[in-house]
């Protein structure tokens, strides 16, 4: 096959899963018509965390995605996304016919933001996958922070969207916002993008011998590139991984950070309202997830570029240090307009670096063969760290509410801005872990075997 052919193939999977990864995104995207639902079905906040989480856990039950993309390859998991996405929201399309029916049951809406959310990690780790199969490893920070930026970019533009085209006015009154509109248009997308990705989303195999001749051309002395070679060369899953301590270290931060985040994402709207601020919801909902695809652009270009000096596990410490910095500050101003509009650009910055550098170094430290169910893997804790941050501070914020179901003022949030705070700070301490074992590898170019298991 020509080399052009195989260029312009390869370059359509991406330009293709941009799409799939903007259309999986868009689950992110409930932080702007949060408010829509709680008024339109009359919610408790409790009921509203629950259904909030539910497309995070759809999107992190990654398992299934991950072992059909395997066994099976990327054309039958780019079907199960177009069926399972378009499924969900057909039913979420079709509560807005039945207010009151839906009022004492929220548990079924909860399993149609499930099946949503479900379909979405299809469109999200089959491009994912792929193409960072695509390309060679030494590329893999690059594939990795170009996918997930435009996986941040599903809920910046589909947030505009709503904000622009559904709220209509009714920036108070948010019952009479176009809730079914918004969900006629996923359905849409998840058809339309679902053909296009049957079509161009596919294994292209690159020249490793060309890639080789390159990195040897460049540095031929590197003992640094020698051994991370080595180590990329690992192939690790299953009860093996479980015993790694790097693994754990990894895999909890991970977990904690991706759950506060999503937590304080999906209450973008509860927050604002609180405060008086409902008008800068859309505002707030486009730019968090428009500071992650700087975050991701810039963690996985920079963690390329200085991986032979700094470990990328030290670039995640960095981002997570700030973010645990800045929460301590909401906890005493976060009512601020200037404060809470810097806090949720720096909560968009780490949740990029988390994103991207996470699944980076997972492909690093234990190959791609087995990627796609270890990045599930973590995903699904991820979507249990989500679920429990989310119910803490609806709990949280139901205790302060009065028969309206709102709470107003500062007062709504302090307890789980601490404990979120505190969440953020025993992460930046798992990283530091990480970043010792890195560096203790760097050190002495080997790892210690017996050292290296925990779990024993």
């Amino acid at each position: 096959m020509p080399l052009a052919r195989i260029d312009i193939e390869r370059s359509l999977a991406v330009f293709v899963g941009f799409l799939s990864m903007i259309t999986s995104g868009s689950t992110y995207s409930f932080g702007a018509f949060t408010n829509a639902v709680k008024s339109h079905f009359n919610y408790t906040q409790t009921e509203v965390e629950f259904l909030s989480s539910m497309p995070n856990i759809g999107i992190s039950f990654a398992f299934p995605a991950g072992i059909i993309i395997e066994k099976f390859g990327p054309r039958w998991s780019t079907l199960g996304g177009a069926v399972f996405s378009s499924l969900g929201y057909g039913l979420l399309y079709s509560t807005t016919f039945q207010q009151q029916f839906y009022h004492t049951r929220a548990w079924l809406q909860c399993v149609y933001f499930f099946i949503a959310g479900f379909g979405a990690t299809f469109f999200y780790m089959t491009p994912l996958a792929i193409n960072m199969g695509n390309y060679h490893p030494k590329h893999r920070g690059k594939v990795v922070g170009v996918m997930d930026a435009s996986f941040s970019a599903g809920p910046a533009i589909f947030a505009a969207i709503y904000g622009t085209m559904f709220v209509k006015g009714h920036v108070t009154d948010e019952e009479n916002q176009d809730l079914r509109g918004f969900y006629l248009l996923n359905i849409i997308c998840s058809v339309a993008v679902g053909a296009l990705a049957l079509i161009f989303i596919k294994r292209i195999t690159y020249d490793v011998d060309m890639e080789v001749t390159r990195i040897v051309n460049w540095d031929e002395s590197s003992p640094i590139l020698s051994s991370s070679e080595h180590i990329v060369q690992r192939e690790i899953t299953g009860l093996k991984l479980l015993k790694r301590f790097d693994f754990h270290y990894l895999s909890w931060a991970c977990f904690v950070c991706a759950g506060l985040q999503i937590m304080f994402q999906n209450n973008l709207g509860t927050y604002l309202k609180s405060y008086g601020l409902e008008s800068y919801t859309t505002l707030f909902t486009t730019l968090n997830p428009i500071a992650a695809i700087a975050s991701k652009f810039v963690a996985g270009f920079l963690s390329d570029a200085i991986i032979h000096w700094v470990p990328r596990s030290a670039v995640l410490l960095s981002f997570n240090l700030v973010q645990t910095v800045d929460l301590i500050v909401c906890v005493f101003f976060a009512n601020s307009l200037t404060i809470f509009l810097i806090t949720d650009i720096v909560i968009g910055f780490a949740n990029g670096a988390v994103w991207c550098l996470t699944p980076t170094m997972i492909s690093e430290f234990y190959g791609m063969n087995n990627f796609s169910r270890n990045w599930g893997f973590i995903m699904l804790g991820n979507a249990v760290g989500g679920l429990v941050f989310q119910e803490t501070f609806g709990v949280l914020y139901d205790l302060n509410t009065a028969t309206s179901n709102q709470c107003y003022g500062r007062h709504c949030f302090t307890w789980s801005f601490i404990i979120i705070a505190v969440s953020s700070f025993c992460a930046s301490i798992l990283n530091i872990g990480l970043l010792q074992k890195k560096m203790d590898e760097k050190k002495y170019g080997r790892e210690c075997p017996r050292a290296e298991l925990c779990c024993l």
